[in-house]
């Protein structure tokens, strides 16, 4: 119920002016935390949680990241009171089988991490130097295997420059 009042509050806040909608966030917040401890509806703990996972939500990248975000946040909150650590857990397997299942542009969505090729990994979490980067990622392979002509490559060492 509270996470549901912090959205409220927040897309309140989003379609009033800047100033306003600011204000009326923040202290609509702490009115309805500190209104609904006093009350004995919540506890002290569970207004810093929802807080905390509130502001949270303002450090994905992108504006659609943070609101997809939002949307699957409350399932997993339904899952974890009605079933508890196990409905958390239900509820993250099939966010992840999901992934898994979609493809973007033929390709599945979750690649290189699925399906497991070892070899294209090493570009996955750590970027490897320019020069070690020739050769395609097996899963990309278009029929041509370099990304570029390595011989060339070591003749010429300024790109940006003609010969």
């Amino acid at each position: 119920m509270m996470e549901i009042i912090i959205e409220l509050l927040r897309e309140a806040g989003a379609r009033l002016p800047t100033k306003v909608g600011q204000t009326i966030g923040i202290v609509g917040g702490i009115v309805i935390g500190q209104a609904s401890v006093q009350a004995g509806f919540t506890s002290n703990i569970l207004i810093i949680i929802v807080a905390l996972g509130a502001l949270s939500s303002f450090i994905a990248p992108s504006y659609v990241i943070g609101s997809t975000i939002r949307v699957i946040r409350f399932p997993i909150i339904l899952m974890a009171g009605l079933l508890g650590l196990i409905g958390i857990m239900m509820a993250v397997s099939f966010l992840i089988s999901h992934l898994l299942r979609l493809t973007s542009l033929g390709r599945p969505y979750l690649s290189p991490l699925y399906p497991v090729r070892l070899i294209d990994w090493k570009n996955s979490f750590i970027r490897a130097p320019f020069a070690f980067l020739a050769k395609r990622l097996e899963f990309f392979q278009n029929g041509k295997p370099y990304r570029y002509n390595k011989q060339r490559a070591r003749q010429i060492h300024n790109f940006d420059e003609d010969e």
